[in-house]
C-alpha cells in the first residue's frame, strides 16, 4: 500500500516576474488540476517536497496539499520543471485523484542480484526496459517492479508476461516486451596477417605483393637475367644481330 504524505500549501496570486521571489524564499510554484477542479495556483515549501520524491516511490508517492483555508487535496506529482544548468526545480504541476478510481502510473522495474551468466560466464547484462506501465486504484500503486536475475544464465530473457504483478495491480505494458536479458560475451574479431613477400615466395604460383622479389627495396630494378645483364625496362629480349655479324 502506498505510503501518504501531507505537504503545506499556500494558495498565492503572483505570476512571472513574481514567481522569482517565491523561490528565493524557499518556496516552489505549483499548480493542481484535475477533473471537475478550477486550476489552483500554489506555493510549496521546497526542502519537504524534495524529501517527499526522493524516495523509492519517487513521483508516485501520494501527496495530500493541506492548503490554507481547510481543503485537503490528495494529488500525485504530474510534471516537475528544473533548472536544465542548476537542476534547481523550478515550478510543479499536481494532479488530483480519486482514491476509489483507476488511474494509470509508470513504474520503475529494479534488478535483485548478480545475474550467474554475468558473474561466471562473463555474460552482459542487458536492462531493455526501466518503467512499466500499470493501473490500479492510487492506494495499490506499488513503489517498483522487482526481479530477481541472480539464476539468470546466457541467453536467459525476461519479458513483462514472465512477471507476476501485485495484488490489485495490472500491468499495461504489453506482455512479449523484454526486461532484461542476459546476452552472450562479445566476441574478438581475428585479423588476418599481412602477407609478406617472404611468405608469398614460399607458396609455388603464389602472387609476390607489390614491391618486387623478396628482400628487394622499393623501386629497385628486376633481378639480372641469365646473361649477366638485367633487362632494361619495357624490353622483350635480346637485340637481334645484324646480318654481317650472323657471318662473323
Amino acid at each position: 500500500m502506498q505510503k501518504k504524505v501531507e505537504l503545506q500549501a499556500s494558495e498565492r496570486a503572483q505570476i512571472g516576474k513574481g514567481l522569482t521571489k517565491i523561490r528565493a524564499q524557499g518556496f516552489i510554484p505549483a499548480v493542481v488540476y484535475g477533473k471537475g477542479l478550477k486550476p489552483l495556483s500554489l506555493s510549496v515549501p521546497g526542502k519537504e517536497f524534495h524529501k517527499v520524491i526522493s524516495g523509492t516511490a519517487g513521483s508516485n508517492v501520494i501527496i495530500t496539499l493541506k492548503v490554507e483555508g481547510g481543503k485537503a487535496l490528495p494529488v500525485l506529482t504530474h510534471e516537475i520543471q528544473r533548472n536544465p544548468v542548476t537542476d534547481e526545480v523550478l515550478h510543479v504541476d499536481f494532479h488530483q485523484i480519486n482514491m476509489d478510481e483507476k488511474i494509470k502510473a509508470r513504474i520503475h522495474v529494479v534488478l535483485l542480484g548478480e545475474a550467474v551468466g554475468v558473474k561466471e560466464d562473463a555474460g552482459i547484462l542487458v536492462h531493455s526496459l526501466r518503467e512499466v506501465e500499470v493501473k490500479c486504484l492510487p492506494n495499490d500503486i506499488p513503489d517498483n517492479i522487482e526481479i530477481d536475475i541472480k539464476n539468470m544464465r546466457i541467453n536467459d530473457t525476461v519479458h513483462v508476461s514472465d512477471v507476476k504483478p501485485p495484488l490489485g495491480v495490472e500491468f499495461l505494458t504489453a506482455g512479449q516486451e523484454i526486461l532484461v536479458t542476459v546476452a552472450p560475451p562479445a566476441k574478438e574479431e581475428e585479423v588476418a596477417p599481412a602477407v609478406t613477400p617472404e611468405a608469398a615466395a614460399a607458396v609455388p604460383g603464389a602472387p609476390i605483393p607489390e614491391g618486387g622479389a623478396p628482400g628487394a627495396a622499393p623501386g629497385a630494378p628486376a633481378a639480372p637475367t641469365k646473361g649477366g645483364e638485367a633487362a632494361a625496362p619495357g624490353a622483350k629480349g635480346a637485340p637481334e644481330k645484324s646480318p654481317k655479324e650472323a657471318k662473323k
